[in-house]
């Protein structure tokens, strides 16, 4: 049962976890913060709001007591191979441009900011792994952030149930995991190039740590922020990136009125923001990065391993294709047996 919150203490404490990490919680929300806060008043022996705002505030274990409370309000629903269009968008497009520009140093360094229980740094080591295996002995450096550390220590142990794991392709899923009694824990492949930690987009020290970053992922996260903060936070993006760095944000997030800084960069039925201009047109043209046919374009989930560099546009262009991928709703090669969307491979596996 859930402690009475007031309006008056649910302004205050709102406040309060704004200034701390940023979050914004509109009036509407006074009841995820009463029903996700009460079990912390009851761990700390906080009868109500009130006495619990003010240990947060005052006692000696504030500190400990704001991690655990930022634990319990903090979003975390996540997916291996999640929103397929971005990740072909990296994989084709944002990755080749990163490792031409990046030969002679043989350096690559990507951040996943808002990492969550890690699905997305580790999709991008399979990625990297699997279809861009020459750069794997380059200094490769996945840096997965997030602000809970609930979720970081479940990053941290790499174990997934069937619901994470569905969209992974099935080659995938047996090369880089190990099943056990219907869990898949990472191994120790993926592991190497990942590096989990505890880090608040609101803090600007810490923010300024992160330097010379090739690419950002920040999805679905500068929606819980509101417009200043999503300002603050982008601008440190900006700071944090290579010259020729990008940013890929969620489907439903926009930088419009948040940084002009950024150039938006359309493919296909998504974007990417690039720092400069460097190498990248305004649009991407139809085909880069992706199979085409004789006749016609091939429908959207057909992908193709790897790219090689046009000379005459310094861009991804297409190889020949090692497997075909398209995303079916059937489940008959599933090791889930789930019926929702997964990669089927053809031809020659991986």
């Amino acid at each position: 049962m859930s402690i009475p919150l007031s309006q008056e203490t649910f302004y205050k404490l709102r406040g309060f976890i704004y200034t701390k990490s940023g979050l914004s919680f509109p009036d509407g929300k006074k009841y995820l913060l009463e029903c996700r806060l009460t079990p912390r008043l009851n761990a700390v022996h906080c009868p109500t709001f009130e006495d619990y705002l003010s240990y947060i505030q005052f006692d000696p274990g504030r500190d400990k007591e704001l991690i655990q409370l930022l634990n319990c309000v903090t979003t975390n629903e996540t997916f291996f191979f999640r929103d397929i269009t971005q990740m072909d968008c990296f994989r084709q497009v944002i990755l080749p441009q990163v490792i031409k520009a990046r030969q002679n140093a043989r350096a690559i360094r990507i951040w996943s900011a808002g990492c969550s229980s890690g699905e997305e740094p580790f999709t991008l080591a399979m990625i990297l792994a699997e279809e861009f295996s020459s750069v794997m002995n380059w200094d490769v450096q996945i840096l997965a952030t997030d602000l809970s550390d609930h979720v970081l220590q479940a990053a941290g142990k790499g174990v997934y149930g069937p619901y994470a794991v569905r969209n992974i392709p099935p080659a995938y899923l047996q090369k880089y995991f190990t099943a056990t009694e219907g869990q898949y824990l990472v191994g120790p492949t993926l592991r190497k190039y990942v590096k989990f930690s505890r880090l608040n987009l609101f803090d600007a020290l810490q923010m300024r740590s992160m330097k010379n970053i090739d690419v950002i992922l920040c999805r679905n996260v500068l929606i819980y922020f509101d417009q200043e903060v999503r300002k603050k936070i982008v601008s440190n993006f900006f700071d944090a990136l290579r010259p020729s760095g990008s940013l890929i944000i969620g489907f439903s997030e926009s930088l419009s009125g948040v940084n002009r800084l950024f150039r938006p960069i359309p493919w296909h039925k998504t974007f990417f923001y690039a720092k400069a201009d460097e190498g990248l047109p305004s649009t991407l043209e139809p085909g880069v990065g992706r199979a085409l046919s004789s006749s016609s374009p091939p429908p959207q989930h057909h992908h193709v391993v790897g790219a090689h560099y046009s000379s005459a546009s310094g861009l991804p262009a297409p190889m020949q294709p090692l497997a075909t991928r398209s995303l079916s709703a059937s489940s008959a090669h599933s090791p889930t047996g789930n019926q929702s969307e997964e990669w089927k491979l053809k031809g020659k596996a991986p």
